[in-house]
């Protein structure tokens, strides 16, 4: 059978007769439009009709072949390609669908197998491939900057500081990614490391595998540059849900130019991008930024980024411009970006995003962003950077970061409000941004730093609210250089420090205990809360009080939990704390992140 496509409303007869011909790949909508599934499996070939019992191979096919409306349900297995959508759909009920069969493994990888090492000496084995393995794109020949130059500061390497010799190339075995060294003698010294060379005719790459026969081990290479990334731009309607994506060779992904990544929109509009993992991609795991070609700025963005775990990534987990307004990103859990220290720059971070209108970033857990050195790159987890407007930013966790926590930078075009969230370690920074509201937040350990900026025409600190926060150590700095500051009715416990004109300031005397505890199944927050500054009275913020030209009701209806707010005593981000021990489970590890872990060997 040929594929069906569109079916409009037939009489009875005709439907019972089409039942029969598309076997189990049909749909119907309430408008009565019949719609095909397609299947694919690795046990299929792109010559079937990819019917459930007759399914394509590859995913690539069949992202040649669906038409707006239809669902490509792809089989239990491991697929290595770079799925380029020929299409998308026309509207929410016209959606094209990629989505991995429901509780089966599905595996898109952007490497293939290495088979074939030599020992050389003790721990240090060779791998020699032909030109034909890579064909037309070498990570291994490829440094990892980006490809088109960037005006930064005249070098042309888009904000990228250190690292700067590395390559695209990445070595896995059994999960495990090792890292680049400039020199053979590294390698030999060093555990998990590799080193390449290239001729015209051949990529050799040394490698130590501490110890392990790569020849009695899984051994790949990543050889891609994408995984699901259309090389037509400006695409809308698609869904991308439930697939293990890994071993991505793709480009550091600076702002001004085009941002590429693991899975990216490329300019496209009304994405949906959920229940996924991304490991390994080389710089950015997902990107709905700057585009390769023409895509309509006004149409874009609109996309969600939901519920997807994204780890191990060299620059990021998300990143984005001007193609990224009225963009939602939630529930994602963001760990271990640039662990390896390999290369980075002031692109690092968990969330990192220019230019958007109208972005809502919540209930993410972001733990762990590394740089070789703060002086030399960041390790941000959420950064708001350069002329967005009107951001929500709620109820996210973030941990571990080594340089900001979050840092909110060179905004003045509009407010933005943060509300809720738990900040652990870093710091909390403003760079020449006006007009954000600080409300409900908990900040543990965690000072504040700031900095008028004096380049691009860039405004001075002004005009934010700092209203209804916990601080435990830190605090702000009272040296800041501001106009028109608010701040009212903040806590400061553990010689955190309040701004010196915070006149409603609540100070504790009394040494709190406060912890994060992990568990193998959950994450806990516990806090001992002295009775005295629960009686201090706090208001619910709203957006009388906020007295900011937000575009949306900036009121605070709701806290951490998502617990209704009652109006009185609602200090920082939970309104039922009680004097003594408080203990709330802040974050419950989804099984999206245990099987995460499993496919690098590890257990939570």
């Amino acid at each position: 059978m040929k594929t069906n496509r569109y079916f409009q409303t037939f009489s009875l007869a005709s439907l019972a007769l089409l039942s029969l011909l598309v076997v189990s790949c049909a749909s119907k909508d309430v408008a009565g439009s019949v719609y095909m599934e397609y299947f694919v499996s690795p046990s299929g070939s792109d010559t079937n009709d990819g019917t459930h019992d007759a399914p394509f191979q590859t995913i690539s096919h069949a992202a040649q072949v669906a038409m707006p409306g239809e669902t490509i349900t792809v089989r239990e297995g491991v697929y290595r390609e770079w799925i380029s959508p020929a299409r998308g759909g026309e509207s929410e009920d016209t959606r094209i669908t990629y989505r991995a069969a429901l509780g089966e493994d599905v595996r898109i990888l952007g490497s293939e197998p290495a088979t074939g090492w030599v020992q050389q000496t003790d721990g240090l084995w060779k791998l020699s491939l032909q030109k034909s393995f890579f064909g037309d794109f070498n990570p291994f020949n490829t440094l990892t900057r980006h490809p088109l130059p960037v005006d930064d500061g005249g070098d042309g390497w888009g904000w990228m500081k250190y690292g700067r010799w590395t390559h695209l190339g990445d070595v896995f075995i059994d999960g495990e990614g090792l890292t680049e060294k400039q020199t053979l003698e590294e390698v030999q010294s060093e555990p998990l490391t590799w080193h390449s060379t290239t001729d015209n005719a051949t990529t050799s790459i040394w490698a130590n595998f501490n110890g392990a026969d790569p020849n009695q081990s899984s051994v790949e290479v990543n050889a891609r540059q994408h995984v699901f990334f259309p090389e037509e731009s400006g695409l809308g309607y698609i869904t991308f849900k439930g697939f293990v994506v890994m071993n991505v060779a793709n480009h550091w992904a600076p702002p001004v130019v085009y941002q590429p990544a693991a899975i990216g929109c490329n300019g496209g509009h009304h994405w949906i991008i959920e229940d996924n993992i991304v490991m390994y991609a080389k710089a950015a795991a997902i990107s709905i930024g700057i585009p390769t070609g023409e895509a309509d700025i006004q149409a874009s963005g609109h996309h969600i980024v939901r519920n997807n775990v994204l780890m191990r990534c060299g620059q990021g987990g998300t990143t984005g411009q001007w193609w990224n307004s009225h963009s939602q990103i939630y529930g994602n859990h963001i760990e271990d970006i640039n662990y390896r220290k390999e290369f980075g720059g002031w692109e690092t971070a968990g969330i990192k995003h220019h230019s958007g209108d109208s972005l809502v970033i919540k209930n993410n857990f972001i733990r762990n962003i590394h740089t070789i050195d703060p002086s030399l790159g960041a390790a941000h987890g959420i950064w708001n950077d350069w002329r967005n407007t009107n951001w929500r930013v709620s109820n996210n966790i973030v941990l571990g970061s080594e340089a900001h926590s979050i840092l909110v930078e060179a905004n003045w075009k509009g407010p933005s409000l943060y509300e809720n969230n738990i900040f652990v370690g870093g710091t909390i920074a403003t760079y020449s941004s006006r007009g954000d509201a600080w409300v409900h937040n908990l900040f543990i350990n965690t000072a504040e730093r700031w900095n008028n900026q004096t380049h691009s025409g860039r405004p001075q600190i002004g005009n934010n609210r700092w209203m209804n926060n916990i601080f435990i150590g830190g605090g702000h700095d009272p040296d800041i250089v501001a106009d028109s500051m608010v701040y009212d009715r903040n806590v400061f416990l553990d010689d955190a420090m309040p701004h010196p004109d915070e006149t409603n300031a609540v100070i504790s005397q009394t040494p709190t205990q406060v912890g994060i505890e992990e568990t193998h199944e959950l994450v806990r927050l516990v806090i001992t809360v002295d009775e005295s500054i629960l009686n201090a009275g706090y208001p619910t913020v709203n957006s009388e009080t906020l007295d900011l030209p937000f575009s949306f009701d900036a009121t605070v209806t709701h806290d951490f939990l998502g617990k209704e707010r009652q109006g009185e005593n609602e200090i920082g981000p939970f309104s039922n704390l009680q004097p003594g021990q408080n203990e709330f489970v802040v974050y419950e590890y989804p099984p999206l992140y245990k099987k995460a872990l499993s496919l690098i060997g590890e257990q939570r």
